[in-house]
């Protein structure tokens, strides 16, 4: 895939932690998916349509998921809840729509659906799209512990 179409994931993820949670995320190095399975126990999964249609996927651990309720809520929690469910479903639909403002910025104009938030190991996504899954991890400081999330994305 054209880095061209990697830059609007990676400039919209850092953007909206940078102005939405106050975190500084770092990237780590793109890859091709061998699997279907999320990388994490919290994902936050949106289809595309438009001028290419896709799935975009934003996944953590239970302890990254907390750790983004506690930078938007400003209230600790010991379990996945449903408000956990409902922080992450709303973060994935802002770095959706900033994914979509960076893409719309080379040409290529896509709605979103509204994100649906699964929690589990192991869960498998079936992408609608038959190429490649596109896998970006980064990582973040979560008081002094490094934190993962992943994006995994495929458009065609």
């Amino acid at each position: 895939m054209d880095a061209k179409f990697i830059n609007p994931f990676l400039i919209a993820t850092q953007n909206v932690f940078k102005t939405m949670l106050s975190t500084h995320i770092n990237i780590g190095k793109p890859s091709l998916k061998a699997n279907n399975l999320a990388l994490g126990e919290v994902t936050g999964v949106t289809g595309f349509t438009g001028d290419k249609k896709g799935t975009f996927t934003l996944s953590f651990s239970k302890e990254s998921a907390a750790y983004i309720y506690k930078s938007m809520i400003g209230e600790d929690v010991a379990t996945i809840n449903s408000d956990v469910v409902d922080a992450i479903g709303e973060l994935t639909n802002i770095i959706s729509g900033q994914i979509r403002v960076e893409l719309e910025k080379i040409g290529v104009n896509l709605s979103a659906s509204l994100p649906t938030v699964i929690v589990g190991q192991n869960v498998a996504i079936s992408f609608i799209t038959r190429l490649p899954v596109i896998a970006l991890p980064f990582n973040f400081d979560d008081r002094g512990t490094m934190r993962q999330l992943f994006i995994d994305f495929s458009f065609e």
